[in-house]
């Protein structure tokens, strides 16, 4: 749907009695509304907020800035649970079993063989190294936030850092894996919490503030710093 100057996608939902507006992260809106409100409805509702997407676009592609092109070369810094740790490529130290990524001390140490297909090859690290450290932190948060999710996953989610499915399961990004504890704690306590408030209502924040006072640090960090988090 056209608004002035903006492309807005429409997506409808028999869950939504509302309608929300999202800014993603590479500057593209979308609007999610209950299947049955009409398009001059939906229209007239986007015009009045016309000037508040506006805002948030603009702010978002200036926040893009700050993304960072990695090379996969020697020297080249990558993020890891918040740490930066340079990269250094080698030859295969055994012919066996090489290693395809593993960090030593303070450097992803990557084999030369990978380089064709380095990208996957980090990808897979964090989803497998994730893993652990996720499942874990959702054992702890579980107890406090009272809801227990049917699976967990690490994968690749588009323009979200985390979501959570009808089913219970929970997803999240596996950019998270490069964020700091603190960021990937919020967005565990986000999708718990979800298990029991599929919407973002009032109770749904007072219950994120309940066990994360701090969330909305962590909301701020993700929209000034979350173009970082990538390759």
């Amino acid at each position: 749907m056209k608004i002035g100057s903006l492309d807005i996608e429409i997506r409808r939902s028999a869950r939504k009695k509302t309608i929300t507006v999202n800014v993603e992260r590479d500057g593209s809106v979308n609007a999610v509304v209950p299947a049955g409100c009409s398009d001059e409805t939906i229209y007239k509702e986007l015009l009045a907020r016309e000037y508040t997407i506006c805002k948030h676009v603009a702010n978002r592609k200036a926040v893009n800035k700050a993304q960072i092109n990695r090379q996969f070369v020697n020297g080249q810094s990558f993020l890891y649970m918040g740490e930066s740790y340079n990269l250094e490529i080698v030859e295969t130290a055994n012919k066996r079993r090489p290693i395809s990524l593993h960090i030593n001390d303070d450097k992803f140490i990557l084999d030369e063989k990978q380089l064709p297909k380095a990208r996957e090859t980090f990808i897979k690290f964090y989803k497998t190294s994730g893993r652990p450290y996720v499942e874990k932190r959702v054992a702890h948060f579980v107890e406090m936030v009272g809801h227990t999710p049917s699976a967990i996953s690490i994968r690749e989610l588009g323009a979200h850092w985390a979501s959570c499915t009808p089913q219970q399961k929970i997803n999240f990004h596996w950019k998270c894996i490069m964020a700091p504890p603190k960021i990937i704690d919020y967005l565990i306590v986000h999708e718990l919490t979800h298990l029991k408030y599929p919407q973002h209502t009032r109770q749904f924040w007072d219950a994120v503030f309940s066990v994360m006072p701090n969330y909305k640090e962590c909301e701020d960090w993700l929209h000034d710093y979350g173009v970082t988090l990538d390759l």
